[in-house]
């Protein structure tokens, strides 16, 4: 009995195993503006590149879908948006619980300020980011004068596609080897 649940268990490993290089990777996930302030806040939506694994999902960058705004986020902390961290913010039943920080690189401190007027700190909670689901997030800010943290917006969106990305390039042959006859790599 016990051989034999080993050997299920052994068994499953061995199939997470080989699934994980399949399953891991940048994906593309595009959404659009469901209410009125999403909609004037994001008016043709946002797309997500997310990094995503076998046990996990990051999201690594979030652009507005049509326009040229782009940001980078990374994985934020609680401790930084005070005293009773999210849940003072947001409320204990929201589900928005995956914290990112806005990087203040490129259009990151504009994404802020558009979010948080005001702000010089921006952080957004995400809901669970799945294939096919339609997503919240609630933007915070930390106020520059006051120091305080507030939920400034809650923008709902509904899932519209995930993306491809493009294949990468195969490494060529070396032409200038006489004896080399292989084909060339093609992507298709």
């Amino acid at each position: 009995m016990a051989t034999r649940l080993t050997a299920q268990v052994f068994g499953g490993l061995i199939a997470l195993g080989l699934a994980g290089p399949a399953a891991a990777g940048p994906v593309i996930y595009s959404y659009d503006s469901t209410t009125p302030i999403t909609q004037t806040m994001t008016e043709s939506g946002i797309t997500l590149i997310i990094d995503k694994g076998l046990m996990h999902a990051r999201v690594v960058s979030l652009a507005e879908t049509m326009n040229v705004g782009n940001a980078d986020l990374k994985p934020g902390s609680e401790g930084d948006l005070g005293k009773g961290g999210l849940s003072a913010l947001i409320g204990r039943d929201a589900q928005e619980r995956t914290l990112y920080e806005i990087s203040p690189k490129g259009d990151g401190k504009a994404l802020t300020r558009a979010l948080c007027p005001g702000a010089n700190r921006g952080w957004l909670a995400f809901g669970v980011v799945k294939v096919g689901e339609d997503l919240k997030i609630r933007a915070i800010g930390r106020d520059e004068k006051t120091g305080q943290t507030r939920l400034c917006l809650t923008l709902d969106y509904a899932f519209h596609g995930q993306w491809m990305l493009p294949p990468v390039d195969l490494p060529q042959p070396d032409r200038t080897d006489p004896f080399e006859q292989s084909r060339a790599n093609t992507r298709f």
